[in-house]
């Protein structure tokens, strides 16, 4: 084995690990933080660590970026910006591994919008493989969304609708970044969409949020939610990027299935979250679906499912 593709082993293990906290992490901050106020921090600490690295790689000229990339970009961060206030919203209810499992559906709708921009991805539906997976991935999710305890209360049912919202949006992002910046560099594609997500998830942070809780708040818990945005968004996605190269598609986004297990044991941990038989055999059903979506014999699978599955 190389020394890039152990590097490219441990930087994938890593965002595995990474990937397992990022609801845990929201859910911990909820007292503390409403979602529209933490959501524009974390984004904001973010976006703030990648920038002397943006900087300079513009000053290097080697950035590609002129206005016409920028205008590109900006239509990524819409879809963005929307998933990423959606699912901290349903956190308010919800408990994180449910909400990690249910966003795996973002696998069905990333097929789904494949199909539709892009022709060179329609052999995937001529996939025996490749249909039977999504068709489990749509029982799993709509198992998850149906057969819960919890089916009665109208909050609740709002909750799960805005995590299929954020899975929606997640998709549609990933489709975005494929369509509009497929000739720009991954890493400085999300350096400026970064930025862009960070300026649009400031108006609804002014508007619902408080700024003055970064004041009131206590110093270890600021801290949590800076390393939290830096961590799990700032270092993750290069890492990911790096890996992807390196290891390729299919094997990136099979191990990223495997990211609510960790979630599962966090909340567990932490919030004391235990799935219900029916929600873990149709959590079973979706993972099991997306990994036949992205096992499909002799090409690689679309890079939308490719994409990072947590923010």
């Amino acid at each position: 084995m190389t020394f890039q593709r152990r590097k490219a082993i441990l930087a994938l293990m890593l965002v595995l690990a990474l990937w397992c906290t990022p609801t845990v992490f929201v859910k911990y901050l909820m007292p503390y933080y409403d979602p529209f106020t933490q959501n524009f921090l974390r984004y904001a600490s973010s976006a703030l660590f990648l920038l002397p690295w943006l900087f300079r790689q513009i000053a290097r000229g080697e950035s590609g970026l002129g206005r016409r990339e920028l205008l590109r970009l900006l239509w990524p961060s819409i879809p963005n910006v929307i998933s990423q206030t959606s699912w901290p919203l349903a956190l308010k209810w919800l408990y994180p591994a449910f909400v990690s499992l249910f966003s795996k559906s973002s696998i069905f709708f990333s097929c789904a919008l494949a199909f539709i921009f892009f022709h060179e991805e329609r052999w995937l539906f001529r996939s025996r493989r490749f249909l039977i997976g999504l068709m489990l991935t749509l029982v799993g999710t709509l198992g998850l969304a149906l057969f819960r305890p919890d089916l009665d209360k109208m909050k609740m049912n709002l909750a799960v609708l805005l995590v299929l919202l954020s899975s929606f949006m997640w998709a549609s992002y990933s489709t975005a970044v494929k369509k509009f910046a497929s000739d720009i560099g991954s890493r400085i594609s999300f350096a400026v969409i970064s930025l862009y997500t960070t300026a649009l998830l400031l108006p609804p942070m002014l508007i619902w949020g408080d700024p003055g809780l970064v004041f009131r708040a206590p110093w270890h818990v600021n801290v949590i939610l800076v390393v939290s945005g830096i961590l799990c968004i700032g270092i993750s996605h290069p890492l990911y990027f790096h890996a992807l190269k390196e290891l390729g598609v299919t094997v990136c986004a099979t191990m990223l299935l495997s990211t609510p297990v960790g979630v599962l044991l966090l909340s567990h941990w932490m919030f004391g979250e235990v799935l219900t038989p029916g929600q873990a055999i149709f959590g079973i059903v979706l993972l099991l679906g997306g990994a036949l979506t992205i096992l499909v014999g002799g090409r690689p699978p679309p890079l939308n499912v490719a994409k990072p599955a947590e923010t």
